[in-house]
């Protein structure tokens, strides 16, 4: 591949990619209801991707597409298919759909109400997606009445979308590991020779000690076929929760990593 990956942006001591802040551009682009979901994709690091991985009239599809970020690659001239297992989402992605056809002449969107390890594989030239994490969807414990642990969400608007059995965000990380491990199986079976995967995903702390996500799933993926092509990291946004664990002296996670996997049999 010859393209460079989000070349105009800065990037900070360690080489992290330092993307602005998204929320005016996706107030733009977007229905306000996207802005209930916690953990929506950054759309400069959604766009970024979707330039350095594929072509005009690709196929770009997200198995876990929440509220529809990847949406934008069709107003890039790519074709879309977003899946989610949860009804509430898949409205919402709607509802987008219909805001974005009013503003811009797109390629071609099919938007499925499922359980990616039911409907996949699909035919596409690329996966773009960030996983949930285990028991992600389940209350959290509050460490103050002012700060939530965004990590296990106890926000109502969100979770409300996340009760349907299957979705891998209410599973505990045994059952989890299980199914995301046929999630990125059937993601391989998608994939024609040479088409790419990308997955973003962020390591959290658990017991005071940083447990690295993105090295199971670089296991699994192997395991499955793939190849890591890159491995980029971009600097993530702080917040409360994170302001007050780095006064405290404890360890944080400020990167999120961004893997390119690619199908090469």
């Amino acid at each position: 591949m010859d393209k460079i990956f989000a070349p105009e942006y800065l990037r900070n001591e360690q080489g992290w990619i330092i993307f602005p802040n998204d929320v005016g551009w996706r107030k733009e682009l977007f229905p306000p209801a996207v802005m209930k979901h916690l953990a929506k994709m950054q759309l400069h690091l959604e766009w970024e991707l979707v330039k350095y991985v594929s072509e005009p009239g690709d196929i770009i599809m997200d198995p876990m597409a929440g509220t529809g970020t990847v949406m934008i690659a069709a107003t890039m001239g790519r074709n879309v298919v977003c899946i989610d297992i949860e009804e509430g989402y898949n409205k919402i992605q709607q509802r987008v759909l219909e805001h974005l056809k009013q503003n811009f002449d797109l390629g071609n969107i099919i938007l499925l109400h499922g359980n990616s390890k039911v409907v996949l594989p699909i035919p596409c030239n690329h996966i773009i997606f960030s996983p949930p994490y285990a028991s992600a969807f389940k209350p959290a414990k509050k460490t103050s009445k002012f700060v939530k642990d965004k990590y296990r969400v106890d926000d109502r608007e969100y979770t409300e979308y996340a009760r349907t059995q299957g979705n891998v965000g209410i599973l505990n990380t045994f059952l989890y590991n299980q199914h995301m491990d046929r999630v990125y199986k059937l993601c391989y079976q998608s994939l024609p020779t040479g088409g790419t995967m990308s997955v973003v995903t962020k390591d959290i702390i658990e017991g005071g000690e940083r447990v690295y996500l993105s090295k199971w799933i670089e296991n699994v993926c192997i395991k499955h076929g793939f190849v890591l092509q890159d491995w980029f990291k971009h600097q993530i946004m702080g917040g409360p929760y994170q302001d007050m664990r780095r006064a405290k002296g404890e360890e944080t996670v400020d990167d999120e990593d961004i893997l390119i996997y690619r199908r090469i049999k």
